[in-house]
């Protein structure tokens, strides 16, 4: 039996790679969030699963204290949330929970103690750039069909698409430059991702995939002075690159001015000043953001993100999560360095380096930053084992009531992924087929769903039971202005005119320029 389990889980890591650029839901309102961010929570589970029944590989090595601590700083954040149903359930289309951000955590480990050799780790890089180039496959299409929408492949987002190539492009590049029996193939899927690039327009995944395809020249030196040259002129490619963005002919694309992000931020250090040491919570952003926005910078937009992964961190999880997310990413990009030499390591490493410059600029989102932690856990699987000189290491021998311990939370870490990855796309499943009542039954603690059968209830003539659903959304910590502006027309219907102001003043405090609740508060004589 063991053979097999060890065997599915050699296997298990590429599959996810695969999946996450590809696999989405048709037919339902979030098919394509929702789906990378159930891949994610599943995988991780499935995967701890698997290792605790087949124990014997290299171990975590100097990662095992870093990643420790940074789980114990998400639930620190957790404890310390100020609304803890919206961190355990995560926003709506964002999901940026206290599993998700475990998940991406497990996700790390997970190919360390699963993966078995190089040829293992080859497929995962082979599994991602196939996937990525599927995708860009789509968006190349998507843009010849005249589409009225960036291009995003099957991400529903084009900056996704950027953050997937980022990654993927520097991997197709540096396995092209090999010259293996799969050189033309790499190298198709190079340009394709340049393609599915271009037409995305997005500057951040630009910015990443330059970024990761230099690291791929430094990597190459091993002389220490001419590391320091590839370092400058790598460093002045992507300056001009960044200052193109930000300043020149590409700061206006798309009409979203680049350096609106340098207008917001100052407004995020307030609001990370605000609860400095542990964060707003996992996800919290949305219900706090709306206190320091200073200036309406993108009329029409609510902001629900910093638009920096390294401040939305901030916001979220306080300096201790950055922190300890530092001590994981200063030792696993330590190692890389270190042993940049070895099979896939520098490829990997070159991935990790493209998804940093993107995040820089945007904020962790499942379909990214859940294959950016497997590409990492995959490099540090390569680094374990040249560091340690083999693959595995032999099986210790465990003892009968270890092995049921080990047998007894296989079980409940696939239970959880059931739970956790499962059920939320059901709920979702049913939510499209107009059947509310059932999605909030399997995801009780999703806001949206529970706003979606208070509109339904009001719309059939139930006020009451409407208003109390809405009320149940907004106790839950919907992040979106709108449903409030419904809760207070839901009052009015019931002559409750405190409430309404009540609601239409929790609108504004989500996002100050939100335009229909200032007029619901203009005609009430506020």
């Amino acid at each position: 039996m063991r053979p097999i389990l060890e065997r599915l889980g050699s296997y298990l890591p590429a599959a996810i790679a695969v999946a996450i650029p590809t696999v989405f839901i048709p037919n339902t309102n979030d098919e394509f969030i929702l789906p990378r961010a159930s891949i994610v929570i599943i995988g991780a589970c499935l995967g701890a699963g698997l290792a605790l029944l087949t124990s014997g590989g290299p171990g975590l090595g100097s990662l095992r204290l870093p990643l420790l601590a940074a789980a114990a700083a998400a639930l620190l954040s957790f404890v310390f949330s100020v609304s803890w149903p919206l961190s355990l359930a995560g926003a709506y289309t964002r999901y940026e929970s206290l599993p998700v951000r475990l998940s991406y955590l497990t996700l790390l480990a997970v190919p360390v103690w699963l993966l078995r050799g190089e040829r293992s780790r080859t497929w995962v890089v082979a599994a991602f750039v196939f996937g990525t180039s599927i995708a860009s496959i789509e968006a190349l299409m998507q843009a010849a069909g005249g589409v009225t929408f960036r291009p995003d492949g099957n991400l529903g987002n084009a900056n996704l698409l950027g953050a997937l190539i980022a990654m993927a492009l520097p991997m197709a590049v540096a396995r092209g430059l090999r010259g293996d029996q799969f050189l033309v193939a790499w190298w198709l899927g190079a340009v394709v991702m340049a393609g599915g690039l271009y037409v995305s327009t997005s500057r951040s995944g630009m910015l990443g995939a330059i970024a990761g395809c230099l690291a791929l020249v430094v990597f190459a030196f091993k002389r220490r002075v001419w590391v320091l040259l590839a370092v400058l002129g790598s460093g002045a490619i992507v300056s001009a690159a960044l200052w193109a963005i930000v300043f020149g002919p590409l700061g206006k694309l798309n009409n979203d001015p680049a350096r609106s992000r340098l207008l917001l931020w100052p407004d995020a250090l307030r609001m990370i000043v605000a609860r400095p040491l542990t964060g707003w919570g996992e996800d919290g952003t949305g219900l706090a953001f709306g206190r320091y926005i200073s200036a309406d910078w993108a009329p029409g937009v609510t902001y629900d993100r910093t638009h920096s992964g390294l401040l939305e961190t901030a916001a979220t999880q306080g300096v201790i999560g950055v922190a300890a997310l530092g001590w994981v990413l200063i030792t696993l990009f330590r190692g890389i360095w270190r042993y940049r030499s070895s099979d896939s390591v520098a490829a990997l490493g070159a991935a990790c380096i493209g998804y940093t410059v993107w995040v820089a600029f945007n904020f962790d989102w499942a379909p990214a930053t859940g294959a950016f932690w497997l590409l990492a856990g995959t490099a540090w699987s390569g680094v374990r084992a040249a560091e340690t000189g083999s693959v595995a290491s032999p099986a210790a021998t465990t003892s009968s009531t270890s092995g049921a311990v080990r047998s007894v939370l296989a079980v409940l870490a696939a239970l959880a992924a059931i739970w956790l990855g499962v059920m939320p796309v059901l709920a979702e499943a049913w939510s499209w087929q107009g059947r509310s009542d059932l999605a909030v039954t399997v995801d009780p603690l999703q806001s949206h769903y529970h706003w979606n059968l208070g509109f339904s209830r009001i719309t059939s003539g139930d006020v009451r039971g409407g208003v109390a659903e809405l009320q149940r959304a907004a106790d839950l910590g919907e992040t979106e202005p709108q449903l409030y502006v419904d809760l207070g027309d839901a009052e009015m219907k019931l002559n409750d005119r405190a409430a309404a102001r009540r609601a239409y003043e929790r609108a504004l405090v989500i996002d100050p320029y939100f335009a229909p609740a200032r007029q619901r508060l203009a005609s009430l004589g506020a």
